[in-house]
């Protein structure tokens, strides 16, 4: 085992190990620590970074000695000036005003379609103000600065419309979905609100450090305590934030956008595992999808014989298998397009066969009855809505009536649901007679579980001799087998988990190092006023307690935005998304990932500011 001289090499070293471990036994292997150098790359590495360590100091070495001193002293001073807002934030505002105009005529065009719906006329009545007025605010804010004015009121006026305009947007995304759904709006409803929406809360949030100085300005005056008690403070804040209040905004936005990737890919992440395990719960499915048009309908079944001799002779016997078909309840098919694919039914035997390969007990239905099964993402409100609207059901020249309590919620893979289908009837075997094959299906288990390399020729063989049968299109085959599904979902576990939080990782240091050096530059440049008011005879504890209340100022603020910014962002994820999500990871699941990625960020935020806080006092005081 060879460590790297450096302590950072060495921290690069244990980081690259663990993550090394969690890859690797996700997939159920053993990995063991070691630690290498290699010196051929330890050696480049050293004289890449040497040599652009001594072509930066030549560089600056060479500016300095053509700069005069008294340009060098002049430039100290420009880091302080004041910038206007309209020059700050003037492009974010041209580009912002461009994002409410397309709203305001997006939501002008629905207004004649919607007037039957007094509820969304109004929502969508208000967010054609808001956006009004915002074009109205930019133009004045745009008119400000050419008078070169300070333009904060226009600001304000611009920071609360835009904000709330994009919180209406956000909560109207079920209304705009479900226009779409009923043909009264182009499909561009679903997704271009959410996105002007983000941006329009995005500019919001910068704006509102914009108007800070004016906001201070108004709260703490002459002659308010407030303002005699704090006056030292108040100062260096609004000496500062006159240039930097839109850094301010942008760290605040890279913080909140740090903490959503942090929390919300780690949730997706195990959704989309939990999601492949649920369909993938029997070693081998083999089937065919639930075709969008007649002409597709499969002519004949799969080869099943062939599929279970294909894996015994491999070495995998069956233990258990399902092998069926879904039918088409109503005799006649809709045009394309015409309106919701009609319903299936699969026969009571046939699930029992696939209840059986879950471990579950068969069930029992009468001549005259028939259950309803559902996917994993149907809710009790679904079940409750179809059990109010449909009492019997047709099937064939059989009039079958809902058996009490028939509603099941088993694990039986993706055979019965290829189609965004939430439920299939099922159906007595006698009342199956007569109808119409829509797809066809094959799942089983076996005594081992498939290997890597097995499953790969698997898939690939068996699909070609099922498509090559010309019993149903080719496109429409599908072989699911569990090996490959779970490898599937554990790579894709991971690639979420460790870019998340690499990615958030990067931005929360990257953010955190700029407030850092904001504030240890601003102690080297405040040094001289820290030094006044301590011969003006101001105790150390005094000047350390106004150290401290600065710090909470330019560290609280952008902290505290980012994560009541986050929280909303990531409520609205869970909210729009709710059925998709809950269905494979519970809210306590969320609750606990939420929580440690925010005990984490506090724990980097306090490592941070303590450092800073001793760095800053030993530089001012010393």
């Amino acid at each position: 085992m060879i460590w790297g001289q450096s302590p950072g090499l060495n921290c690069i070293f244990f980081l690259s190990q663990v993550i090394s471990i969690v890859v690797v036994q996700s997939f159920g292997e053993i990995y063991r620590l070691h630690f290498t150098v290699f010196p051929d790359t330890l050696l480049g590495t050293v004289l890449f970074f040497g040599l652009l360590f001594l072509w930066m100091g030549m560089k600056n070495v060479l500016l300095i000695r053509r700069r005069k001193v008294i340009e060098m002293l002049q430039s100290s001073h420009n880091g302080t000036d004041v910038i206007p807002l309209p020059k700050q934030l003037g492009r974010w505002a041209a580009a912002c005003a461009a994002i409410s105009t397309v709203v305001l005529g997006m939501m002008v065009s629905l207004l004649d379609c919607i007037s039957i719906y007094p509820h969304v006329f109004f929502r969508i009545l208000m967010i054609s103000f808001l956006a009004a007025g915002f074009l109205a605010a930019t133009v004045c804010f745009w008119f400000a600065g050419k008078r070169r004015k300070e333009g904060s009121r226009p600001l304000f006026v611009m920071t609360i419309c835009g904000m709330t305009e994009g919180l209406l947007l956000l909560s109207s995304y079920r209304v705009f979905e479900t226009l779409a759904g009923q043909g009264m709006a182009p499909e561009i409803y679903v997704m271009a609100p959410p996105v002007c929406a983000f941006l329009l809360l995005v500019f919001s949030m910068i704006a509102l450090f914009g108007n800070l100085t004016w906001f201070l300005s108004k709260v703490i005056r002459k002659p308010s305590s407030a303002y005699y008690h704090n006056l030292f403070l108040v100062g260096q804040i609004k000496s500062r934030m006159g240039s930097s209040s839109k850094t301010m905004g942008i760290i605040a936005c890279v913080l909140a956008v740090s903490l959503v990737l942090f929390a919300y890919l780690p949730v997706l992440a195990v959704r989309i595992e939990a999601y492949q395990r649920v369909l993938s719960v029997f070693d081998v499915q083999v089937g065919t999808m639930y075709p969008a048009v007649e002409s597709a309908f499969p002519s004949g079944t799969l080869d099943y014989d062939a599929i279970t001799e294909y894996l015994e002779q491999g070495g995998y016997p069956v233990t258990g298998k399902a092998q069926g078909e879904l039918y088409l309840l109503e005799p006649e098919y809709p045009e394309p397009g015409g309106r919701d694919l009609p319903a299936l039914a699969v026969t009571l035997s046939v699930y029992n066969e696939l209840r059986a390969l879950s471990g579950l007990a068969p069930i029992g239905l009468a001549a005259d009855e028939y259950g309803v099964t559902w996917d994993n993402e149907a809710l009790e409100s679904d079940i409750r809505n179809l059990t109010q609207k449909v009492r019997t059901i047709q099937a064939g020249t059989a009039k079958l009536s809902k058996a009490e309590g028939a509603d099941y919620q088993d694990p039986v893979g993706i055979s019965l649901f290829t189609c965004q289908m939430a439920s299939v009837y099922i159906i007595p075997d006698d009342a199956a007679q007569g109808l119409r094959t829509a797809t066809t299906f094959y799942s089983a288990n076996t005594a081992r579980p498939l290997s890597y390399e097995f499953a790969r020729k698997f898939e690939q063989e068996m699909g070609d001799y099922q498509r090559n049968l010309g019993n149903f299109p080719s496109e429409s085959a599908f072989v699911r087998l569990n090996t490959l599904q779970n490898n599937e979902g554990i790579s894709t576990m991971l690639m979420l988990s460790l870019i998340g939080a690499y990615a958030a990782l990067v931005l929360l240091i990257s953010s955190f190092t700029m407030l850092s050096v904001q504030q240890l530059t601003d102690a080297i440049e405040q040094k001289r006023r820290f030094g006044i008011i301590g011969k003006l005879g101001v105790e150390p504890e005094e000047i350390n307690r106004n150290i401290r209340q600065q710090m909470y100022f330019w560290f609280g603020l952008p902290v505290l935005t980012a994560l009541i910014s986050s929280a909303g962002v990531l409520a609205y994820l869970i909210w729009s998304s709710y059925r998709t999500i809950v269905a494979y990871i519970s809210l306590a699941q969320i609750g606990f990932i939420f929580a440690g990625v925010y005990i984490v960020f506090l724990l980097i935020l306090g490592c941070y500011f303590t450092a800073t806080y001793i760095s800053v006092c030993a530089s001012v005081l010393q």
